[in-house]
């Protein structure tokens, strides 16, 4: 049997780059292996409900660390990220001294241009540190008391495969180092974050990491999987007219992350003026908004929307494809993995720059219309099929450069499977 351990945020019926992955590679490894995931979430946990393969569900807090974990499941594959979660980072440690093989995903050339500020990123973190979040169905609490049980998590890690706690304090020294900038990003220690496998888009993706330490020598291109079914549902004729302008709005999470002015003040205007401007639109136009499916709250959305007495539709959990696929026109404030996908699926793409985001790349590569102002939007919009129009050429080349041309899923499988081979081999 092929056992993989996969660490993520939330649970795999939850969206985001991991369970899209595994929803789309487990079925075509089940051809050859019987397989099962083992999905342990770090921040919530949900019941999974019934799927094709088998899933095990696993919540960090209920193990006293990493090596507890792999020791117990025995898995030939762990799966996580590389970089700063401390859980995942406790896990790469353990794996290593078990010789578990790991693999994980190296995120690609940036979208936009990351905040440097450590004052604003400090005060995003303490923000953030007494923000209560729903942990499980019973379950509420702080994310500062979150955040001081992972890093115990870690310190227990560190210690149960024999590390000093000379090493723990300079280990944790040197994340809070990059946390909050205080050191190059150019940095050699990085490579520490190394998995045997680093699945990576494409060449600037692989530059990119190796700048920031990550070994080419591990690194296998692969494309982006989030953007497969983008390409097969891809439409490239033009259109030549619409009777009533269907608009999706997604959000990005900006946060402290980007060289912005984002705040939840000017987040709570934005919707404001966004809600009072569509009123202005006239009844050849409807809007949805889509809000990322982990770091944004449904609620707060909808009650700050409700107050307005707008007709908007609020989405956070549905089908990303299937939202993006019925729309019209694609408006957002930065670009994002939801903006990539309307973009190859040939949708108009309108950047409100509302946050005065730095270095955008879709803006920088000019692929996009920029709408300099909330009350502008209506006249960009009428504009948009006629610019995609007149900037084919250049669409179709920036595609081919930063998403390859799909197909990506089989690629992952094969290293995956590859790994794994060698690594029975070597054994």
């Amino acid at each position: 049997m092929l056992k993989i351990l996969v660490i993520n945020e939330v649970s795999p019926q939850i969206k985001n780059r991991t369970s899209i992955l595994f929803e789309k590679i487990v079925p075509i490894l089940c051809k050859k292996n019987e397989v099962k995931i083992f999905w342990l979430s770090t921040d919530k946990i949900e019941e999974i409900g019934n799927t094709c393969f088998k899933y095990e569900s696993l919540y960090w807090k209920n193990f006293k660390n990493a090596k507890e974990v792999i020791e117990k499941i025995n898995p030939s594959l762990i799966y996580l990220f590389p970089g700063q979660s401390i859980i995942d980072y406790s896990f790469l440690l353990a794996s290593r001294q078990l010789q578990i093989p790991t693999c994980g995903w190296v995120e690609g050339t940036p979208m936009f241009g990351y905040n440097s500020s450590r004052k604003k990123y400090f005060k995003e973190q303490l923000r953030n540190f007494f923000v209560k979040k729903q942990t499980d169905t019973n379950n509420i609490s702080f994310r500062g008391i979150s955040f001081i049980q992972k890093n115990l998590f870690f310190i227990k890690t560190a210690r149960s495969i024999g590390k000093t706690y000379y090493y723990i304090m300079l280990d944790l020294f040197q994340q809070f180092q990059r946390m909050y900038y205080l050191e190059t990003r150019k940095e050699k220690n990085n490579a520490k974050f190394d998995c045997d496998l680093l699945l990576i888009e494409n060449e600037y993706s692989v530059e990119y990491g190796s700048t920031h330490g990550l070994s080419k020598e591990k690194m296998v291109i692969v494309g982006d999987p989030n953007y497969d079914l983008a390409f097969k549902k891809r439409c490239i004729d033009d259109i030549e007219k619409i009777e009533k302008y269907n608009v999706l709005f997604i959000t990005v999470n900006l946060s402290s992350q980007a060289d912005s002015n984002w705040s939840i003040y000017e987040q709570n205007k934005m919707i404001e003026e966004l809600s009072n401007e569509y009123k202005k639109w006239g009844n050849n136009f409807s809007l949805s908004i889509k809000i990322h499916p982990v770091s944004e709250d449904f609620d707060y959305y909808k009650k700050n929307i409700d107050k307005h007495n707008v007709n908007i539709k609020l989405f956070q959990h549905e089908n990303i494809y299937e939202l993006i696929e019925k729309a019209d026109v694609i408006l957002t404030t930065a670009t994002s993995t939801a903006g990539s996908i309307g973009l190859i699926m040939n949708k108009p793409i309108i950047i409100c720059n509302y946050f005065q985001v730095k270095n955008d790349q879709f803006l920088n590569s000019k692929v996009v219309i920029k709408c300099e102002n909330i009350s502008n939007i209506k006249d960009c919009i009428l504009m948009a099929n006629s610019f995609n129009k007149e900037n084919k050429f250049k669409i179709e080349k920036f595609i081919k450069k930063f998403y390859i041309d799909g197909n990506s899923i089989q690629k992952v499988v094969n290293a995956i499977e590859n790994l794994i081979k060698n690594h029975i081999y070597l054994k």
